[in-house]
């Protein structure tokens, strides 16, 4: 039975070593454990299973042998250790460990370090994480990473294997983050931001960027045909026109590539939150495709404008982008070439010498490559979407 019973704690506390380890790691005994245990916890359920019918023999056991006692009562010659209490605090100690993931994220204090409000800016850095199992793993990166002097908050998840880290890049920087993680036994398998801006730096920036050599590009598929509907444009006049003849209701205007897969995530975020919303919330929408990317022309514009089908948006093609010039000086005298912005202007605005400034608007431009660009009103992928629609059903 004693065999029988040291075995059965063996096996409930391998059960949930992998996260015992962290545990221990956020206390302070030893971070690079975690990266010797993390093996076992594809044999979890092997452990569970031979801890329940250790149990279950044990039990059978001491209830046997109880059953040949003539009175019914322990035998007095029987230890403590021999006893059903024994037992019975050993099976209580086996469920605990075994059930030890479920509860693990409340043994860990989760102290959010007190906002520093001489923080001029906060950046903030996404990063892949290998080898995270469960909850206790999560508080251990999150931990280590908090003592870091200029880190403002820090959410590890080990469904996703990321940790999403905002910090003030004037105390600290994204390497001393990487080598924070890296310390607890996990490895940081990829910087999502730095391969994000390098991609773009390599590709786009310089205009050689296409759907088939930017890795990081979402693939979008437009409509296979074309929206005759689209105007070629000639003259900004065209535009302003255009604008000043909706003047009494509120004006969306959206500057687009036809091939970046980034702007047709937001033609679609478009189609999602604004144009579905046109008629109950009185606005109007300008589309205007330009070339930004080697890939861009007047005959991909014609089949990506068909991503809009409603008759009441006024689409114009842009070839020079002289839209986006004058966008991006207005939004700030040192900008140039907007694109991939989505703006909206308030009823009784009209355009007249120059196009007014709109009243709320979101972009898709990367600090580093459009300095120019106000961060504060950068949304991307699926944070888009939620930021237009929010911007719409405020109107």
């Amino acid at each position: 039975m004693k065999a029988s019973v040291l075995l059965t704690v063996l096996t409930s506390a391998s059960a949930s070593l992998c996260c015992i380890v962290p545990i221990l790691g956020v206390i302070g005994v030893s971070s690079g454990l975690v990266s010797t245990v993390s093996w076992l916890e594809a044999l979890r359920p092997f452990f569970i299973g031979v801890t329940v019918l250790l149990l279950g023999v044990v039990w059978y056991s001491s209830l046997k042998a109880n059953r040949k006692d003539d009175c019914g009562c322990e035998p007095h010659n029987k230890s403590f250790f021999q006893s059903k209490k024994f037992l019975g605090a050993i099976t209580i100690l086996s469920l605990l460990l075994v059930s030890f993931p479920s509860y693990s994220k409340y043994l860990s204090q989760d102290n959010e370090p007190t906002p520093n409000t001489d923080q001029k800016r906060t950046e903030k850095i996404s990063l892949g994480v290998n080898g995270m199992t469960c909850a206790s793993c999560e508080h251990h990166i999150e931990g280590e990473v908090k003592k870091l002097s200029g880190v403002s908050s820090v959410k590890a998840s080990y469904e996703n294997k990321s940790a999403v880290v905002e910090y003030n890049p004037l105390k600290v920087d994204e390497e001393k983050i990487i080598a924070a993680i890296n310390k607890t036994g996990y490895t940081v398998d990829q910087n999502v931001k730095l391969m994000q801006e390098k991609t773009i730096s390599d590709c786009c920036a310089k205009g050689t960027c296409t759907p088939e050599t930017c890795s990081t590009m979402p693939k979008v598929d437009v409509p296979k045909e074309k929206n005759e509907n689209l105007k070629v444009l000639i003259d900004l006049d065209e535009i302003r026109n255009a604008f000043n003849k909706e003047t009494g209701k509120v004006r969306f205007i959206a500057i687009l590539s036809s091939t970046c897969g980034w702007c047709l995530q937001g033609a679609q975020a478009v189609q999602k939150t604004v144009i579905e919303n046109i008629s109950d919330k009185d606005l109007r929408a300008i589309i205007v495709w330009t070339n930004m990317l080697k890939s861009d022309g007047k005959e991909k514009a014609y089949y990506a404008a068909s991503m809009f089908n409603d008759p009441s948006i006024v689409q114009f093609y842009d070839a020079e982008n002289k839209f986006g010039d004058m966008v991006a000086r207005k939004l700030n005298p040192k900008g140039e070439k907007a694109w991939d912005i989505y703006m909206f202007y308030d009823k009784d605005v009209q355009w007249n010498n120059a196009i007014p400034r709109p009243f709320d608007y979101a972009h898709q431009l990367s600090e580093s490559l459009h300095p120019w660009a106000d961060q504060t009103k950068y949304f991307c992928g699926s944070d888009l979407t939620k930021r237009l629609a929010d911007i719409t059903s405020s109107l």
